[in-house]
Formats: structure tokens, sequence, C-alpha cells
């Protein structure tokens, strides 16, 4: 199934490219839509989307390297990709703590924008890598 390149990293590209929107409509709940009601759920639901997104464009791209026998995070696609991925599930440990925490939930809070807006950048670096890496950009 994977063999196949020119078909199958089309839904890798539309797997992420979902995440990526899901993911900036978790930031756009968040931030600009902060005072309408139904905002932190908007954002709890983009977040668990782009999640899920995230790990099916995951298969995929594990998949594909696979496939064409060539060695995992050999490119800087992968490498951005894999960080993307540690900086996410942190991202969402750090949301899920800080609604359960009972103590220290402004720093907990704190920690969780902040670790978010890392993977926000490493997710639009990981897509220009991509794009660059298919010829799409530069």
């Amino acid at each position: 199934m994977f063999a196949d390149y020119a078909r199958v990293w089309p839904v890798h590209a539309i797997l992420m490219g979902s995440a990526v929107l899901s993911l900036l409509t978790a930031a756009w709940a968040v931030t600009l839509g902060r005072r309408r009601k139904g905002s932190f759920h908007l954002h709890k639901t983009a977040a668990v989307t782009a999640f899920v997104l995230l790990a099916a464009g995951l298969v995929v791209a594990i998949g594909m390297v696979q496939a064409s026998g060539g060695p995992h995070l050999r490119v800087l696609h992968g490498v951005f990709g894999a960080i993307t991925i540690v900086v996410g599930f942190l991202t969402g440990a750090g949301g899920l703590i800080t609604t359960r925490a009972r103590s220290h939930r402004k720093q907990l809070r704190t920690i969780h924008l902040w670790v978010g807006r890392v993977a926000v950048i490493f997710f639009l670096l990981t897509v220009l890598a991509g794009l660059r890496q298919v010829g799409i950009l530069f």
C-alpha cells in the first residue's frame, strides 16, 4: 500500500494539513475567541482532533519511509516532525494536567501556553520542510 509514493504522500499531506488547521483553530479559540462562550470547548476539541490527525499522518509517514527502505529521520522534515510530535504530546499532556490540577494551576497554564506556542512553530517548520522536500516550496 505504501510503496506507491505518488499516491500515498498526498494522503499524508492532507492529514497533516488538516492537523495544522485544527491546531491553528485550537490556538485561535484561546486567543481571539477567549471571551466567547464555548471557546474553551472548541480549543479542547480542536486540539484532540489535531492530535488524532497527526497520529494518522504519522502512521502514513512511517509506512512510506518503511516502503522506501530508507532510514527514518534522514531529512529535515522527519527531524522536525519527530520534534513536533514530542512537543505536541507535551502540550496536550500539559493541558490535561492543567485542567485537572488543584494547585499551581497558574504556573502550569503558563507552561502549557509556552509549550503550545513552541509546538505551533515546530508544526509550521515541519510543514515548510515537507513542502520543500517534495519540491513545492523553494
